[in-house]
């Protein structure tokens, strides 16, 4: 449960009330994805908590939460159901001390004393009010909105869900999407097209596929994974008439049925590319799977697959320090078949594919921007992925021995996390980029 630093003399179910326009749904949902997902708060947000704006099921939620939020906007300042819950919100806050109101203007280059905010300027009153455009990052506004409204950060919660955006971590989150954009992007370059219908097998939450995609016209594209809640946040993000997501097993029964009924819809025969990105790795039928996708490819199409292989990495000077961290990643359940990008061309001749090449192999730090270096460090790296391992007891296969090699590897990593910032150590990881066609 969320710490919160203050004590509420009345039930609550939910840290925050989220109250906006329909029209604002994309931004708003950005802001929830971050409080939610990465802080651990808890919202009753009517796009997953309410599919109607029912009066009483609405005026439960603001009563049983802790905090009400309103995302002001021109068209939520002139929307009936956004005054009348805030008119509802600031009645419930006369009754309850602790019950926080904070307005948060989200569109740019309007100010609060346009006359377009008239009407909600006299529900507001004097409350303090937060600004989008004035803050430098949508996770420097949600740590605002938590110092206004006495939210206290949960730091465990936070640290073990390796997903946070403080300003440092979305800077390095940003490097580590680009490192491996850049890799990659001249095959994109190439290959997508204005009328490109795109499928993205292990898309999770669509965050690299839509990197690749967000700067080049195409027409479609499908992404596709085995876990509903990187689905929900995929959709919630990046979900659209053009961006389509769905939970879906490729070794499933239902998975021929959802590219059939996809491409029906488009009046297509197939694909023009399907991308995989290091899931290979962690399947065991590959074969299989790359048959099933061969079925949906274009004659002409492209099969993209970025894969890893450990025996391509590459250190200098070697040192104990990198062999304890590959040595770890190798025992975790989650890491997946540490030599499969080298398996990957039998793997393509046994499911049928006749035209396979290699187009690149290995990422490294020379030449790299400091963000970057510091990016391509964390991808193997991060000492905390590894403080984050240690409080799962059922990470490793091996646990009491690779706990003792994770002791060992902490009393190193501060020494050579310096020597690598200062440009003394050469890192190449063996990540490998193949293209195949029918």
């Amino acid at each position: 449960m969320n710490k919160m630093g203050i004590n509420n003399n009345f039930n609550s179910k939910y840290d925050y009330f989220i109250s906006f326009s329909n029209k604002d749904i994309e931004k708003v949902n950005e802001i929830v994805y971050i409080i939610e997902n990465v802080y651990h708060a808890k919202c009753w947000f009517q796009a997953k908590d309410s599919k109607a704006e029912f009066i009483d099921t609405i005026m439960e939620g603001i009563e049983n939460s802790r905090s009400f939020l309103v995302f002001i906007s021109p068209d939520s300042a002139n929307s009936y159901f956004v005054l009348n819950e805030i008119n509802h919100a600031i009645e419930f806050k006369e009754q309850h001390d602790d019950y926080n109101v904070l307005p948060i203007f989200i569109t740019p280059d309007i100010e609060y004393t346009d006359p377009v905010y008239k009407r909600i300027r006299f529900y507001l009153g004097r409350l303090n009010i937060l600004f989008l455009d004035k803050m430098p990052s949508l996770d420097a506004l949600v740590l605002k909105i938590f110092e206004q409204t006495d939210f206290e950060i949960d730091n465990e919660k936070l640290m073990d869900s390796l997903y946070h955006t403080s300003d440092s971590e979305a800077k390095r989150l940003k490097a580590q999407n680009e490192i491996m954009k850049d890799f990659s992007k001249d095959f994109f370059d190439d290959t997508v097209k204005q009328d490109s219908i795109i499928l993205d097998v292990g898309c999770a939450s669509g965050d690299y596929i839509i990197s690749q995609l967000q700067e080049r016209q195409y027409s479609s594209l499908l992404g596709i994974d085995l876990d509903p809640n990187q689905i929900d946040c995929a959709n919630n993000l990046y979900g659209s008439e053009k961006n389509t997501f769905i939970c879906c097993d490729v070794l499933s029964n239902d998975f021929d049925n959802v590219l059939s009924d996809y491409l029906e819809d488009r009046d297509s025969i197939g694909f023009d590319l399907i991308h995989i990105s290091s899931m290979l790795l962690h399947t065991a039928e590959p074969v299989r799977i790359l048959r099933i996708l061969k079925r949906f490819l274009k004659r002409n199409g492209k099969l993209f697959i970025q894969d890893e292989d450990d025996g391509a990495n590459l250190v200098y000077p070697n040192s104990k320090f990198f062999d304890l961290a590959f040595s770890i990643w190798a025992d975790s359940k989650e890491s997946g078949d540490r030599h499969c990008a080298r398996k990957i061309p039998s793997y393509l001749a046994e499911a049928g594919y006749s035209r396979v090449k290699l187009a690149k192999c290995g990422v490294s730090n020379p030449g790299m921007s400091n963000e970057h270096k510091s990016a391509l460090w964390d991808i193997y790296f991060n000492h905390y992925l590894w403080i984050a391992a240690d409080k799962d007891e059922n990470m490793f296969i091996h646990t009491d021995i690779t706990n003792k090699l994770l002791e060992e590897y902490k009393t190193l990593y501060e020494e050579y996390k310096k020597q690598y910032d200062e440009g003394n150590i050469f890192i190449q990881l063996g990540f490998f980029f193949y293209i195949a066609q029918k």
